[in-house]
């Protein structure tokens, strides 16, 4: 039986950024989530052994709902990933590059989804890629992106950027 969307009932989602001397795109990607409209998010960042300004522009920001890690030593990216998740409190996880930003409805957005149809697994988005020296963005798929059951659909058009 599915339950509907409550609208006062807000599931934590945990953001996971790993960062490896992310400084470049680092505060645009911070922005967007702090201008999420969906608020109930805590951000996991872990700073994967950097040695750029990172940490310094993460601490600009002084939101309780961000929490820092440090690693004591450069890991993969799937292994950085893995013990970000461990400190993760969320009911949902999403992933966040620091070279990326998202839209300020997207978790908005994908929770409802997930709020409508307790058999979803995964949500994803289509995406843009932006091109720094000429200030412009095109949209990755023109098309409309697959549902359902998608993992074949997944492996022969991989289109999910940083999910």
């Amino acid at each position: 039986m599915k339950k509907k969307y409550k609208k006062n009932n807000y599931p934590l989602v945990s953001i996971v950024m790993n960062c490896h001397n992310g400084e470049v795109f680092l505060k645009e990607s911070i922005n967007s989530v702090i201008n999420q409209t969906y608020k109930n998010w805590e951000l996991i960042f872990w700073d994967n052994f950097s040695n750029d300004r990172s940490k310094e522009i993460l601490l600009k920001f002084s939101d309780n709902r961000i929490k820092y890690y440090h690693a004591e030593k450069f890991t993969p990216l799937y292994e950085a990933r893995n013990l970000a998740i461990k400190k993760a409190s969320g009911e949902f996880i999403s992933f966040l590059d620091t070279d990326d930003w998202w839209s300020s409805k997207r978790l908005e957005k994908q929770i409802e989804l997930f709020s409508k149809d307790k058999n979803l697994d995964v949500v994803y988005t289509n995406y843009y890629f932006f091109y720094s020296k000429t200030k412009t963005k095109k949209i990755v798929s023109k098309k409309n992106l697959p549902d359902g059951k998608i993992t074949q659909k997944l492996l022969s058009n991989y289109n999910i950027g940083g999910i």
